[in-house]
């Protein structure tokens, strides 16, 4: 990915925001704390994430030490009007590539620290699920000063020693810590690399903050005498990071893997076939933050890790209890996640009816996804009065959403709007100004791409065809339909279901963030 053209934030002028740490090792060591971040979940896969601002607007940025630049989401980009320059870059990621977009900002901030002059940042153009946040605090910014992770409390902090030499204590905390020295690569990312034994074997392994689980590259896999044709080896589908593309996915459980003093034993781990970027043999996700305290100590180069409970490695069936408590505690985002889940049996039972609960309160919660999901759903009952502010709604929210504005269009034409329909989703092409998919779906809706050329501009990509094949069926099935055509929309669905299973009312989300492992 292109580099920045100006540095982008500094902590060097904050002051401090508490004194010496608390139990420092040393009188002439301290540790002074910089900021503290309340870290939230956020999206369908919970995410975590802090506030921030873009041009003086609230601004939920993720938390991504696997990044290695800090860049603004297409979503993000859009929602302040910003203007694009197409740089001629993609950013290469896990199950595919993105294209890269620049946008030049007034102000851009993370908790306390913000810039003091115009700040160039790279855009990512997401082409699965929009994503729920609106930019990446990646490794440049947030490894600047020594950095403590802890998602069991929900909370990064930002440190920086005075006085302190390399053999100094840092971690503040009571819990028995682990500590390992760590390298950088010769790649532009600060994120530092140590080595892990897993099965008796040394692994390079770094700390990914965006992945959702932790996830061993597949060459490495092999080299510790995994076979993933081998029944022990589960097959769990397919993994989406950044771009359209999906890498496969494997489960395997490895007898030990030891960071210096501690052992964890039965770990369940995914496996992936990265198909390009490779980082690091092992990149441990949030399950293993989500039970560690984690200090980047970059003054030293040593990481610290304190065990706080809880299996680190879990990929147990079913939605995890923490994700449970988030959706009862209130977090709309989790009460999606959990609607997504009990609709697509994934992890739990199929239960509808339950489902529809958690979706109502988390749309009720404002959750754009949700009032997606929702819209559509009334859409295909025949409420599309009651649809259109609950798709309007979200996209306002949404402005790079790529197919709300398909069931936007359908809800209007069901409601005999079809020329403010049309004038619409015309708008927002313009705004969106992308040719990607499913641009020629928005294009057939509107007269300008008739459907055998539809059909052709779904089967340029060949990795790609067959799915969106099935989504140009899909959705020229549900234009007639709204045209009052039902004989030829139910010729179309008959298609869609003999080559592509039953229909869908959306493409299936990613499920990982643009730059993410699974």
């Amino acid at each position: 990915m292109m580099p920045l053209k100006r540095p982008l934030l500094s902590l060097a002028c904050l002051l401090p925001l508490a004194a010496h740490a608390a139990d420092a090792p040393a009188p002439k060591c301290k540790y002074v704390q910089v900021a503290t971040l309340p870290v939230r979940y956020v999206g369908e896969s919970m995410q975590p994430a802090v506030d921030g601002t873009i041009d003086g607007t609230p601004a939920t940025l993720l938390i991504d030490t696997g990044a290695f630049d800090t860049q603004l989401t297409m979503n993000g980009a859009n929602r302040r009007d910003l203007h694009l320059r197409m740089t001629g870059n993609y950013v290469e990621g896990i199950g595919g590539r993105s294209r890269v977009y620049s946008a030049r900002l007034k102000d851009f901030s993370i908790g306390p620290a913000h810039s003091t002059r115009r700040t160039e940042l790279p855009v990512i153009d997401e082409a699965n699920l929009t994503p729920a946040f609106d930019g990446i605090a990646g490794s440049p910014f947030l490894l600047q000063t020594d950095l403590e992770v802890d998602l069991y409390n929900k909370h990064v902090r930002m440190f920086r020693p005075l006085d302190c030499d390399k053999d100094s204590e840092l971690n503040y905390w009571k819990e028995e810590t682990v500590v390992l020295p760590f390298a950088y690569t010769r790649d532009r990312s600060p994120n530092p690399h140590f080595t892990v034994v897993v099965n008796g074997k040394e692994l390079d392994a770094m700390i990914d903050t965006g992945a959702h689980h932790t996830v061993m590259m597949l060459d490495a896999a092999e080299r510790l005498g995994i076979d993933i044709r081998n029944a022990e080896v589960k097959r769990s589908g397919e993994v989406a990071g950044v771009g359209s593309a999906r890498a496969p996915h494997w489960t395997a459980t490895f007898k030990t893997v030891q960071l210096g003093g501690e052992t964890i034993n039965n770990a369940e781990i995914g496996i992936i076939d990265s198909q390009g970027a490779t980082p690091a043999d092992l990149l441990l996700g949030q399950d293993f933050l989500r039970t560690h305290r984690v200090l980047f100590a970059m003054s030293q180069k040593k990481m610290y890790f304190a065990y706080l409970g809880g299996q680190p490695f879990s990929r147990s069936q079913g939605v995890p209890d923490w994700v449970r408590a988030e959706a009862d505690a209130g977090n709309a985002d989790a009460q999606y996640a959990l609607a997504t889940a009990y609709r697509n049996g994934r992890g739990v039972a199929r239960d509808p009816a339950l489902a529809r609960s958690w979706l109502d309160k988390a749309a009720a919660g404002g959750e754009p996804h949700a009032n997606l999901a929702l819209g559509r759903q009334l859409v295909a009952s025949g409420k599309a009065a009651e649809a259109i502010p609950k798709l309007r709604g979200a996209l306002d929210r949404l402005p790079a959403e790529r197919f709300g504005p398909l069931w936007l269009y359908l809800a209007r034409v069901r409601n005999g709007e079809a020329d403010l329909a049309k004038t619409e989703l015309q708008a927002i092409l313009d705004k969106q100004d992308n040719d990607d998919w499913p641009e020629p779906i928005a294009r057939f809706y509107l007269g300008k791409l008739d459907a055998a050329g539809l059909l052709e501009r779904a089967g340029k990509e060949q990795k790609l065809a067959r799915g969106r094949s099935c989504d140009a069926n899909a959705y020229m099935a549900r234009w007639h339909e709204a045209q009052g055509d039902k004989e030829r929309a139910a010729s179309l669905m008959a298609t869609v279901r003999a080559h592509c299973g039953p229909a869908q009312p959306a493409p299936a989300p990613a499920a990982g963030a643009p730059a993410a492992a699974p």
